[in-house]
């Protein structure tokens, strides 16, 4: 991924968080086009690459590492699901995150007021977890392990009260009714993280909360705010 050095963001509790805010993954993996007549394509009627490119969304929990480790993806798939070949056969693997996000106008910087040297952006973060990803088959102990992970992440977000239904955990359903859905799932394990969260920490102070402003103001509702506090917390103090 590209990263300028302004929007890299190491710090894995930051990373971390927008897996757990924004858990469906974009789950990736590839390998080299078959060759057909010449080495250049294979025989496709319509003139495509057969490219052998599988991709999942699908939702995911981090799960923490012993200290020195950054820790590890865990997730689900349908046993149908031909990409499980994949990431059988593949020695690498890629899934991306990605936060709210939103057009930022240049209309929305003070300081274009005085030069005009400004133009649009895109403000988001990402994050990519990549590396060797392993297959769980029949372990119902960790997938039983894995659905409560999940279902608690999930249902957490949901508010309290008596105006609303009560939280859900696996243990709700009958035993014999999950082992059954056990029979259709595989487990997943992927490590390793990087992530770029591009938030306006390139303006002066001034331009930044020029942004917020107006995110909170012209944008407003739960995506204006959502994206005003990522700018808050990924700008520092400068003029």
């Amino acid at each position: 991924m590209y990263i300028p050095k302004n929007f890299e963001v190491q710090d894995l509790p930051r990373q971390v968080e927008i897996i757990r805010i924004y858990p469906l993954g974009t789950l990736f993996t590839a390998s080299p086009p078959s060759k057909g007549l010449l080495n250049i394509w294979s025989n496709d009627p319509v003139g495509r690459p057969d490219s052998e490119l599988c991709v999942t969304h699908v939702p995911f929990c981090f799960v923490p590492g012993a200290e020195g480790s950054c820790g590890k993806l865990v997730a689900h798939l349908a046993v149908q699901n031909q990409q499980i070949e994949h990431l059988e056969n593949r020695s690498k693997c890629l899934v991306v995150f990605q936060s709210v996000d939103l057009y930022i106008s240049p209309s929305w910087y003070p300081l274009k007021k005085n030069t005009h040297e400004r133009v649009p952006t895109w403000d988001f973060a990402a994050v990519h977890v990549y590396g060797t990803p392993k297959i769980i088959r029949g372990d119902k102990e960790w997938l039983i392990n894995l659905l409560n992970l999940l279902t608690g992440q999930e249902e957490s977000k949901r508010p309290e009260g008596e105006q609303y239904e009560q939280k859900w955990k696996v243990s709700n359903a009958p035993e014999s009714y999950i082992h059954g859905k056990l029979k259709g799932i595989v487990g997943l394990e992927i490590t390793h993280i990087e992530s770029k969260f591009k938030f306006d920490q390139d303006f002066a102070q001034v331009d930044v909360e020029g942004v917020i402003d107006n995110l909170e103001k012209e944008v407003g509702g739960k995506k204006g705010k959502e994206m005003a506090k990522f700018v808050k917390g990924c700008c520092p103090k400068r003029m």
